[in-house]
């Protein structure tokens, strides 16, 4: 199931990565510029930058299954994080940021729980000199 929405502040103590993304809404499909920052097995998206209150989106990693880079998008900065049943979309300002964001994602989904690893080379999360952390 979906982490409820906190409202209110979060604590962010040891965030390891955070930045700006755009994330495109689920409804009307148009795309919004997000602070993100992932903490543990969470993915937090807030309006403003380093205001850690109300956030727009909480994404629980133990339910995400994958990451990896949206090759359809024309945009090089386009990735997905995937569970069973909701598919979000991200755009990072380069292929360099994304690259990164979906590094820091893929350890979380494998620290916290059930992670797959695709077999679609470099698309997937696991990067290679990461592959030992998979059991």
């Amino acid at each position: 199931s979906e982490a409820k929405i906190k409202t209110g502040k979060i604590s962010i103590t040891n965030a390891s990565k955070e930045g700006w993304l755009s994330k495109q809404s689920r409804h009307l499909k148009t795309w919004r510029k997000r602070w993100f920052v992932l903490q543990d097995n969470y993915l937090y998206s807030f309006k403003n930058e380093k205001v850690y209150e109300n956030p727009t989106e909480v994404i629980d990693l133990k339910v995400y299954t994958s990451v990896k880079s949206d090759e359809g998008k024309s945009h090089s900065g386009a990735f997905l994080v995937f569970c069973k049943t909701h598919t979000y979309a991200l755009m990072a300002d380069s292929k360099s940021i994304k690259e990164d964001w979906i590094r820091h994602i893929g350890k979380a989904i494998i620290m916290n729980g059930k992670a797959w690893v695709s077999n679609q080379g470099t698309n997937g999360y696991v990067d290679s000199d990461e592959e030992e952390i998979v059991d």
